[in-house]
Formats: C-alpha cells, structure tokens, sequence
C-alpha cells in the first residue's frame, strides 16, 4: 500500500469486474454512502465513494474515495486512491496553489480510518476468488 493508494492485481476475468461494480455499489449505498459508477476506456469501472459528514468539500467539490476496476492482461487491476466525486483527477487548482500537500493526507486519513479502500478490496476479491476466500 502507497500512502494515498492501494493497488493489487487480481487474478481473475475481467468480465466479472460489471459484478464486482453493481458489489462494491450495492454494500457501499447499504451503508450510507453515495456511489457513482463511471464507465472507461478500457471496459474498465471507475467507481467513486463519499459520504456527506465523513468526506469534506475541497474547493466546494466533494472529495471521494475512487475505486478503479480495470481489465489488464486477461486480469483485473484494482487501485483505489483519493479523487473528485464524480471526476477523474484532482482539480488543476489544487495542484497548482499547493492545497493538496495539507488537503490530500487529511482526507486519506479520513478513508484509511474508515477502512473504506479495505472494504473495497474484500469485496472485489470474494467476487474474484470465491466466498471461501477472506
């Protein structure tokens, strides 16, 4: 694990990563949080996390954890990191003014302490590797 990501190839077909998508959504929404699931390039899923109270607005956009689900080599590569709700990347503005050196640690944080890049990966993984797996 990176200080602001987590990364970890799967070994298992691509074709489930729809499944682990809907997963990762339906348990996520279950809890409380806001998901939203955007399709990539690469037939891959990028999903993005958040919840009002726990995830702080930056610039008046909503910080997220994002959940990247993409086919790699017959494999599933699964990152998660932090991001915009609903974006790609973090704004330009952040990187430019240097918010991001105090904002960006603050709000991983916030996620590792909720151990919502975790819950992610063990759902992804059951999907892949079977309920017997933990």
């Amino acid at each position: 694990m990176g200080i602001f990501k987590t990364s970890k190839l799967l070994y298992g077909n691509p074709d489930l990563i729809e499944t682990i998508a809907a997963a990762i959504e339906s348990k996520f929404r279950t809890d409380g949080y806001d998901v939203c699931i955007e399709n990539t390039y690469d037939n891959g899923k990028d999903i993005s996390i958040s919840k009002g109270g726990l995830f702080k607005r930056v610039l008046g956009m909503r910080t997220a954890l994002k959940v990247s689900l993409s086919p790699c080599d017959g494999n599933i590569w699964f990152k998660t990191d932090v991001g915009i709700f609903g974006n790609q990347v973090l704004p330009t503005v952040l990187v430019v003014s240097g918010m991001w050196l105090i904002l960006l640690p603050q709000i991983w944080g916030l996620v590792h302490q909720a151990s919502l890049d975790d819950k992610a990966l063990e759902i992804t993984e059951r999907i892949v590797y079977g309920s017997g797996r933990k």
